[in-house]
């Protein structure tokens, strides 16, 4: 087959989006998960650290992280719904002209990564926010 002008301008339109589909929704899930485990870091982080065996008076310096704990908490929160938005947003309606990157569904692999992170946030989080009933 003679590739023509128009098959390798769809095969050049069907590989990019992936590359820009994985970065707009990695991104965010890399924000929120580095955001829920520092706003974990004053409560649970040192439960996890007592229950695998490491301790010591350093421990205590984690307390400093608490009075951060609600905006870290709200910007995992934020994050994942950005996430959550990007891989799962409303199809454009049939005829709608649009670019390359703006059309792009989400991989299944997205979605997994997108659950994951949103269980380690959110469990962290409510660990931190229940605590107070078992002490």
């Amino acid at each position: 087959m003679i590739p023509t002008v128009l098959s390798t301008r769809l095969q050049r339109v069907k590989s990019v989006p992936e590359q820009v589909e994985s970065a707009n929704v990695a991104s965010p899930l890399t924000l929120a998960g580095i955001s829920a485990l520092l706003a974990s870091t004053c409560c649970v982080v040192p439960l996890v650290f007592a229950f695998v065996g490491v301790s010591g008076a350093w421990i205590g310096q984690l307390r400093r992280m608490e009075p951060y704990s609600y905006p870290l908490t709200a910007l995992a929160l934020v994050s994942l719904v950005l996430a959550g938005w990007r891989i799962w947003r409303p199809a454009m309606p049939d005829g709608a002209q649009c670019e390359a990157d703006a059309c792009v569904r989400s991989n299944a692999a997205a979605r997994r990564w997108f659950w994951a992170m949103a269980v380690l946030a959110v469990l962290p989080i409510a660990v931190s926010q229940s605590a107070h009933f078992f002490y």
